[in-house]
This record gives C-alpha cells, structure tokens and sequence, in this order.
C-alpha cells in the first residue's frame, strides 16, 4: 500500500489527540504532518485563574514538539492560510503541505467585532487565549486600585458560557479577599434564557442551582441579553439598559477562522465545517474536522442565539472518532460514529473555593443520568484533573 499523506491542522485538544491517535492506529506505515501557528498546548480551562496570578504560562502550557518529535509526527510551525480542495493542499506561510486526508482542528476565530467595543484594546477583557488572559491580569492589577461595577458575561452566539460562570465567581472570590465587594456590585449577562442552559438547553437542576449560587453571592443577572456596545465604563444591552462598569469581560461568539471561511465549499456561511456522525465533510470525504471548527446547530430555539460549547473533552472525543474513520478509510475496518448529542456531558465548574461537578450520558437532548454535585470537593477536583491532564498530555498518553 502506497504511503498516505495526512496532515492536522490545529494542535490544542483535537488537533493533538487527533495526531497522536492516528499515528496509534496507523504505526509507522504513513505520514503525518501537524501545522499550527504556536508550538504550545494550552489547558485553556485554567485561564479563568490566570488573571488573578494564581497561575503562569508554564503552569498551563507545554510545547508539543518533543512529544511529535518522539511519536515521528511532521510539526511545521505555520500560519494556515487557506485551503485548495482540488489539488488536496494546505496553504500556509510556510509553503503548500499536500494531503491525502486532511483532518482540520483548528479552533475558532474569536469574533470580537460581533460587538462595538468588545474585546482586548478596546473597552473589555478575555480569557479566550494566554496573551488576552495576561492583558486581563493587569487590568485587575490595576482594577484593585480604583475598584467599581463589574460585568461579565457571554454575549449573543457566545458557545463558550461555563468560562463566564467560572470567571465572575471567581471574581466575587478575589474580591471578598481583597475585602472590595462593597465597593464592586457584580452583574452577569448572557444570552442563555435562563442561568444554567449553558448552550445545551439545561442540565437537570442547574437553573435552580445556579440562580441559588448567584443569590448566595449577590450577584445580579440578565438572560437573553444582547450585548449592543461596550464603552469604557459601561456595557450597554439592546433592551435599552446600561450597567455601569469599571472592569467588563464578556466573551463574544466564535466563528470558523479565516483560511476555512475564505474557502469556497469547506465550511458553513459562520466557517464551521459540517459533517456527518464520523466527523466526515458531508461533500470530501477525504476532509475531516474535530472541535471547535465543527459544525453543531444549537440546542433547540432561543430568543437570543446560543452556540454550543465544544471544547475541551467533547472535542478529544470528535478527534478519536475521526482519527479512526481515518485509519479505517486507509486500513479498512469498521467505521465509527459518535453523534455530537451522545457525547458525555462532563464539566466541572469551579467558584473559588467551592463549584459544581456536572456529569451526564448525553451532551444535548434528553438524558438518562444527569448529576450536579455541588461543594468544594468540585474545586479540588478541577485542581487534581489540571495536573492529571497536564501530565498525561505532556508526555503523549492520550
């Protein structure tokens, strides 16, 4: 059998558990190149603490190209450019990588413009990447020494709400330490329609649970919010309410990145690719997509539009599935499938010092078991799995 040619793109948590699995299920008898645009794996979940200096870039990061290095996987350093279905051939600006498959995991372009305002050197803070978390750390540096009003939130096609939760309790957290929650009334807006859809249209008695935990911590809200502006000391809602704000951090949609929306036929109008269940394009079937870049429709009809959180464990599973159609499109052997919606739900949500462990049989639809397990046993569980996933990842185990 002639050698194949399979290239990655992306290397966060799809695109490297998607190359190292391939080269599990493939051996040494074909190519794989992964092309991204940084060498490092970044644990995103552990940016909602960056900004509050309980956590460096080496704590939550680790270069990925030792451990390609040592499985025999091609790491060329890259920004991908675009894309040539015809001629099987990833465009990047370090030169054309041809392909025989082609699994894209690239994440998604974080849509700051969705909003006036919105976003790192305007008029708010993120979380979304080390850079954006590391401005976000001194921007509560400087907070703490003329504290006000906060707003945190996810605004309308936001997929990403867990972070926001996470992020503005732990907010409350700092400020009760740093003895400044009189002086900094918190606010959460989000276009969920109500606290505790999360973008998969509930979780068992998470609206309760939620709306409890916001009481408790005297934190007001507003769900099926559109965000219309951010200004230097206040976010602006189309309802016509403004929320004064000394420190906002809102965290915008996301859409397919450039090189995927700027070519004709490889993804939607938003540039998520749409597959079928074995996360193959539903047009190339030597094209496959894991994560983020994936197409998912949301979780039934909101006011407000709401995506569907994908990161994280959903997209490993997506990326193993795909990986293996792929061996068994080379190898033959059975496909896989694996259906968005029967992804298991599993999240834990962190407060500080307290959270919530949220495990269910299904991502989306009706569930059969669905647990929110509320207390600090959350917190240290988020704390041990950090280090375990670190581990594990940094040394190839998938």
């Amino acid at each position: 059998m002639a050698r194949k040619r399979i290239v990655v793109v992306g290397t966060s948590f799809a695109g490297y558990t998607g190359a190292l699995e391939l080269r599990e299920l493939l051996g040494d008898a074909h190519d794989i190149t992964v092309v991204a645009n940084t060498h490092d794996f970044v644990f995103i979940p552990s940016l909602i603490w960056y900004p509050f200096g309980l956590r460096s870039k080496q704590d939550i990061s680790f270069d990925v190209r030792p451990v390609y290095a040592e499985h025999q996987i091609n790491f060329v350093e890259a920004g991908v450019t675009g894309f040539d279905l015809d001629q099987r051939l990833v465009k990047s600006t370090s030169g054309d990588l041809p392909y025989d498959y082609l699994l894209i995991a690239t994440g998604p372009k974080v849509d700051f413009a969705s909003v006036p305002g919105l976003g790192p050197r305007q008029n708010s803070w993120s979380i979304c990447n080390v850079e954006h978390a590391e401005e976000t750390r001194h921007a509560w540096e400087q907070f703490l020494q003329n504290p006000g009003p906060i707003v945190i939130g996810a605004s309308q096609g936001a997929a990403c709400f867990g972070a926001a939760y996470e992020f503005i309790f732990n907010v409350r957290y700092q400020l009760k330490k740093h003895h400044l929650l009189d002086k900094a009334p918190l606010t959460f807006v989000t276009a969920e329609p109500f606290l505790g859809h999360f973008g998969i249209g509930g979780f068992g008695n998470a609206k309760a649970m939620s709306e409890m935990f916001f009481n408790m911590q005297h934190i007001s809200w507003r769900t099926s919010a559109v965000v219309q502006e951010v200004r230097p000391d206040s976010v602006a809602l189309a309802s016509g309410e403004v929320l004064p704000s000394a420190f906002t951090m809102i965290i915008p949609r996301f859409l397919g990145i450039d090189a995927i929306r700027n070519t004709p036929g490889l993804g939607n109008a938003n540039g998520f690719i749409e597959t079928d269940d074995g996360y193959r394009h539903t047009q190339r079937p030597e094209i496959y997509a894991a994560g983020v870049a994936v197409f998912v429709p949301p979780a039934g009809e909101t006011e407000v539009p709401c995506g569907v959180p994908k990161t994280g464990y959903p997209s490993e599973v997506m990326a193993k599935t795909a990986a293996a159609n792929i061996a068994a499109d080379i190898n033959g052997g059975e496909r896989k499938t694996m259906p968005f919606s029967m992804i298991h739900a599993y999240c834990i949500m962190d407060t500080g010092n307290m959270g919530m462990l949220i495990l269910g049989d299904h991502m989306v639809g009706a569930r059969h078991l669905e647990f929110i397990i509320p207390g600090p046993q959350a917190h240290w569980a988020k704390l041990a799995f950090e280090k375990y996933f670190m581990y594990t990842r940094k040394h190839g185990h998938i």
